[in-house]
């Protein structure tokens, strides 16, 4: 079960349509509830909010902020970059040239 700590990290980084990315990911995998069908919105927004436990909800939800998390931090450094503030010898570990 997702706490509500846990929740509060996952939704800085799960804003918007994150329901559509985890839909995707449980039907590409197969994955479908009791009756057979997808699983609703709904159900994957309570699983977020802690009301119902999933694992392979939870699993997903895992899995997209990890991914956007990754997309919206490489997005940060790449805008840094372009401004000047972070040099790119800095940003892949190596010495910066003189």
């Amino acid at each position: 079960m997702i706490t509500n700590e846990q929740r509060n990290l996952l939704k800085k980084y799960l804003k918007g349509v994150y329901v559509q990315d985890v839909q995707e990911k449980l039907d590409r995998r197969g994955i479908t509830s009791r009756l057979g069908k997808p699983y609703s919105d709904k159900m994957i927004s309570h699983v977020l909010n802690g009301r119902y436990e999933n694992a392979y909800i939870e699993r997903a939800i895992f899995e997209v902020y990890e991914e956007r998390k990754a997309w919206l931090e490489s997005q940060e450094e790449n805008r840094n970059e372009i401004l000047g503030l972070v040099r790119a010898s800095y940003k892949k570990g190596r010495k910066p040239k003189r």
